[in-house]
């Protein structure tokens, strides 16, 4: 028998990637100059006045402040790219979340959330490194460690709370229960397992999405703009069930995945997403969101699959910068046990920016980061605050947010 399975290609570059290209291509469309134009933060307490709603507006006087808005507020970030800042209002409050988190950026950190410091892991080679993804694998965790401005990538294992290079070449990381996988693309998409194992080649077009106990979540396109979302066996490449819709994400028992019509915002149709159990297919929930307004970035899980956190682009541009498309983005939880949706206040990411995310260990607390440029912010939410508050700060220069991810619960807190 092979050790090669073909079942499922070629796609775009990974998300992470276009991220970046969207934040260069983003200041370039907007003649945004580097360096800050004011203040961007203030605590809860001394909040300014927020700028009127773009609803209340005329349309004279939209096109009057679109005229005469600011760039939005930049700063130099790694390789001297501009960085859009993200626009924060701070709660007022101490985040009283406990436990660990690996962060990544211009260093392997875990940091102790409930005293907000944090340790450098040991073995990255050199100082000139930015690691720039997280994933989980059994056991053992994995990350993507770019020399600065090279524009390629080493993978790295994380095991006993140090990091080890690999010989393993990749363009995207994909974790799971049972394997992490180094994602290649040519002429197909293959995914080699990091902890050994049968090398797995997708058939074209089929953009692996997760990997899960049930097996492999891809999405295959379909007729027009429409997706598919399948489950497959991941060792025998048997299609289990085929769904309509474009997979966020997957976590323990449910496929997140949004419907036609969360491509491009409509005026006449709202986007909505549907929960989809993972062994069935069958379809749990539907959830329509606030009108005109689409996801723009991949979903994370709680740890009891009842919560997903995800960026959601707003409406309209901010009145006072002058982007265009792209449109900012706020920062969204779905509680998928009540279709309930809480907007994060105080919080809005810059436009074709991605932020970092991750819930805690109890599920109650999201956790964001932000690139800031000259440095990275650790924040933390929960339900009925007024803003996030601030966790720590994290050394710079970078392009993107630093990568979040829970380590397991045997490494040592300090």
């Amino acid at each position: 028998m092979s050790d090669t399975v073909e079942f499922g290609g070629w796609r775009p570059p990974p998300r992470w990637v276009w991220a970046i290209v969207g934040v260069a291509a983003v200041a370039v469309l907007a003649g945004v100059v580097v360096g800050r134009a004011g203040p961007h933060r203030a605590a809860a307490s001394t909040r300014s006045k927020p700028p009127s709603s773009p609803a209340s507006l005329s349309r004279g006087s939209r096109a009057r402040d679109a005229r005469s808005a600011a760039p939005w507020p930049s700063a130099a970030g790694d390789c001297g790219a501009p960085v859009y800042l993200p626009q924060i209002h701070l709660a007022p409050q101490h985040a009283r979340v406990h436990g660990t988190v690996l962060v990544g950026g211009t260093a392997l950190r875990q940091v102790t959330l409930g005293r907000a410091v944090y340790r450098s892991l040991p073995g990255l080679r050199d100082q000139g490194l930015l690691v720039t993804k997280l994933v989980p694998g059994p056991g053992v965790d994995y990350a993507f460690v770019e020399p600065r401005c090279s524009g390629y990538l080493w993978v790295y294992e994380i095991l006993a709370g140090a990091a080890h290079r690999l010989g393993a070449t990749a363009d995207d990381l994909l974790g799971g229960p049972h394997h992490a996988w180094a994602v290649t693309y040519r002429s197909h998409t293959v995914l080699t397992p990091l902890n050994g194992g049968r090398t797995v080649t997708l058939k074209k077009s089929t953009d692996p999405i997760a990997d899960t106990t049930a097996g492999l979540v891809l999405v295959s396109p379909g007729a027009g703009r429409a997706s598919t979302a399948e489950l497959i066996d991941s060792n025998s490449g048997a299609l289990r069930w085929a769904a309509q819709g474009y997979p966020m994400g997957a976590t323990g028992h449910v496929v997140l995945v949004s419907l036609p019509g969360c491509r491009v915002p409509s005026a006449d149709r709202a986007c909505a997403l549907r929960s989809i159990n993972l062994m069935t297919g069958r379809p749990r929930a539907t959830f329509v969101l606030p009108a005109r307004r689409v996801p723009v970035s991949d979903a994370v899980f709680s740890r009891g699959g009842t919560a997903a956190a995800f960026q959601l682009a707003r409406a309209r541009q901010d009145p006072r910068f002058a982007t265009g498309r792209p449109f900012p983005s706020d920062v969204a939880v779905l509680h998928l046990d009540t279709g309930g949706l809480d907007i994060v206040p105080g919080l809005e990411l810059p436009p074709g920016a991605g932020a970092g995310l991750a819930f805690d260990g109890t599920g109650r607390w999201l956790l964001v980061t932000v690139s800031e440029g000259d440095r990275g912010e650790l924040l933390a939410w929960r339900r009925g605050m007024p803003g996030p508050a601030l966790v720590a700060r994290l050394p710079g220069p970078l392009m993107a947010a630093p990568p979040l991810l829970l380590p397991p619960s045997s490494w040592p807190s300090r």
